[in-house]
């Protein structure tokens, strides 16, 4: 099949679920929040502000609340700052750091900060590959769906282990590429899969006409798929390519104290997600990797 049919294809199908609930939820960008009615002078913000709890559900057996309490935390991949703020103002930490590497979205969020009043919070511009702080600062690091993200994960993680204290803990949330909702197009389309039946470059072409047509989705123009970071394969943009099979030596130097797979909507997928049965079918179901791991005494 030719690129431009399988394009048309891919459009068609893009187009097809909007009509259903599998249907684009618009972007995250200002523009998409003002296409949707929600017109707030922060509204990334406001959003991340009202699913603060998402993350606190994933760690159901740890009084995470308590032990954010009085400690100094980083928050690596703040995004606009509304789940950042909340560390402290909920959660009562003594100090919460907030990375980013859009100056952007740094410039943003401190003025959400200062908004806020919180005055125990701070944003900072981080390279692709460094945290601004020096060794041993943080006794928590946290992580919501950012290790898809980095230009290599296992440099991130190397980071994350570098600025926590001797026996500090980083929580991590992440879903792995090949995940059936993991393809990051949900501001166009939420079907399930359909990284699997197209190329990136296939997607990317198929999508970028569909935000031309329809500018509600409030969305720039998606770049060109680039290599997964282990240059493997190609990969949609802003994703990396991790993998399960990857996770075992990003991880490398942490004492891994939990690490478990949230499977897809369906009974019994969280079990096919943690069993032994191959890796890539395990990656297919799972719906997000929760882990908890701690820098070494």
């Amino acid at each position: 099949m030719s690129h431009g049919i399988a394009a048309a294809l891919a459009r068609r199908l893009i187009l097809s679920s909007q009509k259903t609930q599998l249907g684009g939820s618009g972007g995250f960008s200002t523009e998409g929040f003002a296409a949707r009615g929600e017109r707030s002078e922060f509204p990334q913000a406001d959003f991340e502000r009202a699913h603060f709890d998402d993350f606190f559900t994933l760690f159901p057996d740890t009084p995470l609340r308590e032990t954010i309490r009085d400690r100094v935390l980083l928050d690596l991949g703040s995004g606009y700052g509304g789940k950042t703020v909340e560390y402290a103002a909920q959660c009562g930490a003594a100090r919460v750091c907030g990375i980013e590497p859009y100056p952007s979205m740094v410039d943003r969020s401190r003025e959400y900060a200062i908004s806020r009043h919180a005055a125990n919070v701070e944003f900072s511009l981080c390279g692709p590959r460094d945290v601004p702080y020096d060794d041993a600062t943080f006794d928590l690091v946290i992580t919501h769906d950012v290790f898809e993200h980095v230009e290599d994960p296992h440099v991130t993680a190397a980071e994350i282990r570098r600025v926590l204290k001797p026996g500090g803990l980083s929580f991590n949330v992440f879903p792995l590429y090949l995940g059936a909702l993991s393809h990051h197009l949900d501001y166009v389309v939420q079907l399930p899969g359909i990284h699997w039946l197209f190329s990136p470059h296939t997607l990317v072409r198929a999508v970028n006409q569909v935000l031309r047509e329809n500018p509600k989705f409030g969305t720039a123009p998606q770049p060109e798929p680039r290599r997964s970071f282990d240059g493997r394969r190609y990969v949609l943009p802003s994703l990396n390519g991790l993998s399960g099979v990857h996770l075992e030596k990003v991880f490398e130097g942490f004492e891994t104290v939990s690490l478990r797979r949230v499977g897809l909507g369906l009974r019994g997928l969280g079990l096919v997600a943690n069993s032994r049965l191959p890796m890539t079918l395990r990656d297919m179901v799972t719906g997000t990797v929760v882990c908890v791991l701690r820098r070494p005494r």
